[in-house]
């Protein structure tokens, strides 16, 4: 927030305008808001006091206190008026204040989020009243429809500069709409101008972004960020989507603001194969490939590690991670959960040279689906190849410029990451398909060029500030992200790869591996496979929180070829064969005379899908209406296929019209004609 030197700010603003005042008139008016955001705490507290630790009187005291509020906000919105997006303004504070004195009353103030949203909301509502009274003060009344020019404006060689529309206040942020004078000035004005109105507000002046009008080159949105809260990194909130598909977005971090930083990788056609609207604003969001640039010690590599936690709780996707410099540092325990680890020189431009055999195979696939690109379900996962240092291989390689080019209908996303995208680092073909741009901390302003788009940085994006002094902190571009926030800086979560590692094995671990990209690979393809979870208590299916494996398992046992028992807290065959029991299992064998067919080492896929087959029947001809993963019979997943894998094939019996897809994720139905068989 501004916090006190925010209010110092701007009360020395309007000092400096009415030097004729005493000092103690001068302050008092700005005095108020300050005193009603300090004041608002230690009210949650009292009344938590008072009420919130009494069962009997909180009910009460709750619809008390909702009624009020819905009263003052009706009152304030009556009695409020002004121009400016005044009454907008006061019934927002309003409103805003009793709904968190009502819910600090319920479960206490100091409680998170609620003590978050007072240290950043308080002040932000604070500074926002106290600007719009210099606006007031410098520029007229707040009825005059803001159309009178700005004394603030003036201050900072921006005569003739008005504030336009309503000053929209939101959790530590404060947006002014400017109208410039026509044909005096631009928005590149503004952004000239950026340090003399930072120091007019005294903020830092990478608190202050200015954002051109697209359609109108006379005016230009302000933006004030009072509060830095990159200076501290936010903990990890844990996988956005265990179980989900790689349609969900992508978390990586907060902006400043503390409103979320996301990204898609896939893409997504305004509808779906039946004709269902599935984006609203009727334009598709094309397949991305990724660019990620920043300095050593910038935090980009956790940033990543972040990103393949995301991926590899996915049920519907598989990743490729290739690091031809530093290798297993960088991969460290990810080594074993991703798809393809490649640690050196030799494994990561095989994984390079192996690509388009792959793009070629999925292609197919899809194409003889009618599939022009993937879509959920579609019976392949999605593919994400991220290479680290990949300065060397671009380097080295003439394919990657056809793979980018090709990849993305085949439902491949191509990530490539270096600590400078120079143009002698990476051809500019290449950089020309990379749509989402993601920049950590770099040496000097003029590198974050190779990364971001000219307009961001002319709004105020400036990764050369950190240098690699602020690990994580970032800023992103991306398709389907508001073009304003990319001026806006991130920083990723802060966590222990311990921790990720952890996740991905309570989320029931990396997805099966795509046999046909696998397949396509050949044998550069490693026989190694992500290792399943040692323990697993949450499915893949279930976001963590909801139900899941601690539910009481459904009714029935599995009494098709395999059986099992509970014996000393373990799960063990039942004995077939009793009578056996009598034989004396040190006796020598008689040697060996015939040939013998010994046991297949494992089940084979097209055993392990008859078993899934039989399973999914007996479950049903048990009444039961919808199955998932644990429906599974006791065993199915340690003996046959794990979970994950049970979750991808369910999801292809309903690609074959075997099982119908619910509204719930991981769940499905059996069909009309399944039942009518039944």
């Amino acid at each position: 927030m501004f916090g006190n030197r925010g209010g110092s700010a701007v009360i020395g603003q309007s000092m400096a305008q009415h030097d004729s005042r005493g000092l103690v008139e001068r302050v008092i008016p700005f005095l108020p808001a300050w005193a009603a955001a300090g004041a608002l705490w230690p009210a949650g507290a009292l009344t938590h006091a008072m009420w919130g630790t009494d069962p009997a009187a909180l009910p009460w005291a709750t619809a008390g206190l909702t009624l009020i509020t819905a009263g003052m906000t009706a009152l304030t919105a009556k009695v409020a008026k002004g121009g400016n997006g005044y009454r907008t303004h006061s019934v927002v504070s309003v409103a805003g204040s009793s709904a968190w004195l009502t819910a600090a009353t319920i479960v206490g103030p100091g409680t998170h989020p609620l003590l978050d949203m007072w240290l950043m909301g308080a002040p932000a509502l604070a500074v926002s009243w106290n600007v719009r009274r210099v606006l007031k003060i410098a520029g007229g009344k707040d009825g005059d429809g803001g159309k009178s020019e700005n004394q603030l404006f003036k201050a900072v060689k921006l005569a003739g500069t008005t504030i336009r529309g309503e000053l929209t206040v939101a959790p530590n942020k404060v947006t002014a709409p400017l109208q410039l004078p026509a044909g005096e000035m631009t928005a590149d004005d503004v952004a000239a101008a950026k340090g003399r109105i930072a120091s007019a507000l005294s903020v830092s002046k990478s608190s202050v972004r200015v954002i051109p009008d697209p359609e109108h080159h006379d005016r230009a949105e302000l933006v004030v960020v009072p509060h830095n809260m990159l200076k501290e990194t936010a903990p990890w909130p844990g996988p956005s989507a265990p179980g989900g598909s790689m349609m969900d977005p992508l978390h990586v971090g907060i902006y400043e603001d503390g409103e979320p930083m996301v990204f898609w990788l896939p893409g997504e056609k305004p509808e779906d194969e039946n004709g269902n609207v599935v984006r609203e604003n009727g334009n598709p969001r094309n397949a991305s490939h990724v660019m990620t640039m920043g300095q050593n010690g910038s935090g980009k590599s956790h940033g990543a590690k972040i990103v393949w936690t995301e991926i590899l709780t996915r049920h519907d996707s598989n990743l490729w991670v290739a690091d031809p410099v530093k290798g297993k540092q960088t991969l460290g325990m990810f080594l074993d959960k991703v798809h393809w680890g490649a640690v050196t020189q030799e494994e990561s431009e095989a994984m390079v040279a192996c690509l388009p055999k792959v793009i070629t195979a999925r292609t197919n696939f899809l194409a003889e689906k009618g599939l022009d690109q993937w879509v959920p379900g579609c019976g392949l996962p999605y593919l994400t190849v991220w290479i680290e240092e990949a300065a060397r291989l671009l380097r080295d390689s003439d394919d990657l410029v056809d793979l980018v080019q090709t990849a993305r209908s085949a439902g491949v996303t191509i990530v490539l990451s270096l600590q400078r995208a120079s143009f002698d680092q990476m051809p500019t073909s290449v950089r020309a398909q990379l749509s989402i741009r993601w920049c950590f901390g770099v040496d000097k302003q003029r590198e974050a060029e190779f990364c971001l788009s000219e307009e961001t940085i002319d709004a105020g994006a400036n990764p050369g500030l950190w240098k690699n002094k602020r690990p994580g902190c970032n800023y992103l571009e991306a398709p389907d992200v508001d073009e304003d926030r990319y001026p806006t800086p991130g920083r990723t979560y802060a966590t222990k790869e311990v921790d990720m590692i952890t996740a991905i094995d309570t989320a029931g671990g990396p997805a099966p591996t795509c046999e046909i990209t696998a397949a396509a690979a050949g044998s550069a393809f490693p026989a190694h496979r992500p290792q399943p979870a040692a323990t697993s208590t949450t499915s893949r299916e279930t976001p963590s929180g909801a139900p899941g494996d601690d539910e009481e398992p459904s009714e029935g046992r599995y009494t098709g070829d395999l059986e099992f028992i509970h014996q000393d807290g373990y799960q063990v065959p039942v004995n077939h064969e009793p009578e056996l029991d009598e034989v004396d299992a040190d006796t020598e064998l008689d040697p060996v005379t015939e040939p013998q067919d010994l046991p297949r080492p494992e089940i084979s896929t097209d055993e392990a899908m008859q078993l899934l087959r039989r399973a999914v029947a007996n479950h049903h001809a048990a009444g039961n209406e919808t199955i998932g993963p644990r429906d599974m019979p006791d065993g199915f997943t340690t003996h046959v296929r794990s979970r994950p894998w049970v979750s991808a094939a369910l999801g292809r019996l309903a690609d074959l019209g075997e099982l119908r897809e619910t509204g719930t994720a991981g769940r499905y139905a059996y069909p009309p004609a399944l039942d009518n068989a039944a």
